[in-house]
């Protein structure tokens, strides 16, 4: 398949506070340390894709829930081609501060249908 731009920046590894907010990105379209601009951004503000609010709310809901990990398919809708994906969440601690300040690691790679 030949990814967009925008599908190639949707696809990535990223580690997000319990806001959303990016504390680390690399995409494939950006890999990590080429382009820092992502960092301290809302992720679902940000994210350029059409439905990025139903994935909002997947992450809102693995918040709330307190699980460890969380995996399911997603179809990203960037401009006129759909991008399947799979999303996992992970939840993870910044232990350099006390108390350990919660993190979410959000992965979403390309899966076939």
């Amino acid at each position: 398949m030949n990814l967009t731009n925008l599908a190639l920046n949707v696809l990535g590894f990223f580690e997000l506070d319990d806001a959303g907010v990016i504390r680390y990105s690399s995409t494939a379209g950006k890999p990590a340390g080429v382009d820092g601009s992502l960092i301290g951004e809302n992720f679902f503000e940000s994210a350029d894709f059409k439905n990025r609010d139903e994935l909002r709310r997947h992450f809102r809901q693995f918040i709330a829930s307190h699980e460890a990990a969380d995996s399911f398919p997603f179809d990203c809708l960037c401009e006129d081609v759909i991008v399947h994906t799979k999303v996992t969440l992970t939840r993870a601690f910044q232990t350099e501060f006390f108390p350990p300040e919660s993190i979410v690691m959000l992965s979403i790679r390309e899966s076939e249908q």
